[in-house]
C-alpha cells in the first residue's frame, strides 16, 4: 500500500458521495414527456407519450456511474481490508484515525494520548516505509 493510495481514500470517500447522489437523480428521472397544444383561447390538449432515446441515454449515463462507482467501492474496501490486516492494535488505529475518520495529527495525538503531534506522525511513516 502506498502513501498516495492511502491519501487517495478521502477523495473516493468524496466521490462515492456524489456518485450516489447522481445515480438517484437519475433514477428519479422520467423518462416520460408531455406537450401542451392549444387550439383557441380555451382549447388546449395535453399530449403524454414515453421517450425511448431519452430512457437509453439515461440508462448509458447510469451503467457508466454504476461502473465508476463498482470500482471505487472495490479500492475503497482494498485500503479498508489493508489496514485490518495491520496486526498492532496501535498503529491501526493511527491509519484509522487518519485516513477513515479523516482526522488529523493533532486529533489523533490527543484521541491516542500522545504528548505530541510527531509521534503518531513518525509510528505512521515508520510503518509505511517497511512497505
Amino acid at each position: 500500500m502506498t502513501k498516495e493510495k492511502l491519501i487517495q481514500y478521502c477523495d473516493l470517500q468524496e466521490e462515492i458521495k456524489k456518485l450516489e447522489k447522481r445515480i438517484d437523480k437519475i433514477e428519479r428521472q422520467s423518462e416520460t414527456v408531455a406537450d401542451v397544444v392549444q387550439k383557441g383561447y380555451k382549447r388546449h390538449a395535453i399530449i403524454r407519450g414515453y421517450d425511448f432515446s431519452r430512457k437509453e441515454k439515461l440508462d448509458n449515463l447510469k451503467n457508466i456511474l454504476q461502473n465508476r462507482y463498482d470500482r471505487l467501492l472495490e479500492e475503497q474496501a482494498e485500503i479498508e481490508n489493508w489496514i485490518d490486516s495491520i496486526e498492532r492494535s496501535e498503529i491501526r488505529q493511527i491509519f484509522e484515525h487518519r485516513y477513515i475518520d479523516r482526522m488529523n495529527w493533532i486529533q489523533i495525538q490527543i484521541i491516542m494520548g500522545y504528548n505530541s503531534e510527531n509521534t503518531a506522525r513518525v509510528k505512521h511513516d515508520r510503518y509505511l516505509e517497511k512497505f
